[in-house]
């Protein structure tokens, strides 16, 4: 009898450890997939931009999704947003080309995640008013995002881009 319910604890024990293992592994792997995504998602941005695409710019924002822009003006929804860039794609960045650099993806629970990017602009006929160049003619910006899973999709919610200012003289 002891050595049925020795062989059970052994049993019972190992299945903890083994359900542990699994679920740990499981939640990594949801991660990696995650953040494999949204790096994705930036990445296919860079590539709207480069393409002066308004529409792909914003394909993975929310409907509903908030963007502030370098001089601080908010822009409501994902349609609004896109008016925007439509307007800049044809006018002061027209054929302008963006690098994107992912300093970091945060996950935040199962359904959130925060990522933080510096973005390179070159090739752009003007700045907005009050913008200076980062240096002669490169703009950088640090754009931090928001994002929720929506169903199996990762969305943009929120997004805030911030001009680098040249670093003063010494």
């Amino acid at each position: 009898m002891k050595r049925l319910h020795r062989t059970l604890l052994f049993i019972s024990i190992a299945l903890i450890v083994s359900i542990s293992t699994l679920l740990v592994a499981t939640a990594q792997a949801s991660y990696t997939s995650s953040d494999t995504a949204i790096r994705t998602i930036i990445n296919m941005q860079a590539i709207a931009w480069n393409q002066d695409n308004a529409q792909a710019w914003v394909q993975n924002f929310s409907e509903d999704a908030d963007f502030i822009n370098i001089v601080g003006t908010h822009f409501d929804g994902k349609a609004e947003t896109e008016k925007r860039h439509a307007v800049l794609f044809s006018g002061i960045f027209k054929n302008s080309q963006l690098e994107i650099e992912v300093w970091k993806v945060r996950q935040l629970g199962r359904s959130s995640s925060v990522a933080e990017t510096v973005q390179t602009l070159r090739g752009y006929d003007a700045l907005p008013p009050g913008v200076e160049p980062t240096e002669p003619g490169v703009l950088r910006t640090r754009m931090k995002y928001v994002f929720e899973k929506q169903g199996r999709d990762w969305k943009i919610v929120s997004a805030q881009n911030t001009a680098i200012h040249p670093k003063p003289p010494v």
